[in-house]
């Protein structure tokens, strides 16, 4: 069995986890993302202190940015509601940019890139409710997610054979 097969199969063993148990989901990932931010506020100030001598300056921000870091790592680990957050905020930035795209796409566009600037405000209209829903209901978006891994896992099941071939192909 080749990696990208494997892979499939893990990836669709995660989505199915995720979909079955969302709530852990969340907090496995919200754990994960907060363990993530205290390791590089660490990293920031341990690089701060070594640097000290030659840009205290930045030193003293890099200090500064790891220790909120660090706080806001911590936060991860009592609530799902900065996960949620996060979630939502990039939703919203994503649906701002597919919208502002669409409708210059629409406004300025031809023919055919009409109807592809349509679907780029539909998806960004589709992209603002699930902010909407991240915000609402987070465990929504954990089964979205598991949706996801799933479809995707079996593309690499699937067709993931021809990813090698291409690969192989390049000389990669």
């Amino acid at each position: 069995m080749n990696n990208t097969k494997l892979l499939g199969i893990l990836l669709i063993l995660l989505g199915i986890i995720f979909i079955a148990y969302p709530l852990v989901s969340a907090g496995v990932v919200s754990i994960i993302a907060g363990l993530s931010l205290i390791s590089l506020g660490l990293v920031l100030i341990f690089n701060a202190f070594s640097l000290w001598s030659v840009a205290t300056g930045r030193s003293v921000l890099e200090v500064l940015l790891g220790f909120l870091l660090i706080l806001l790592g911590f936060l991860f680990f009592v609530d799902l509601a900065p996960l949620a957050f996060l979630t939502a905020y990039n939703f919203y930035l994503i649906a701002i940019i597919l919208m502002i795209v669409g409708i210059f796409g629409i406004v300025y566009g031809e023919g055919l890139s009409k109807w592809g600037s349509v679907l780029t405000l539909i998806l960004g209209i589709i992209a603002f409710f699930l902010g909407v829903f991240a915000i609402t209901d987070p465990l929504l978006i954990v089964v979205l997610v598991g949706v996801v891994l799933i479809v995707r896992g079996v593309l690499y099941f699937t067709v993931g054979g021809a990813f090698d071939k291409i690969d192989s192909f390049e000389g990669n």
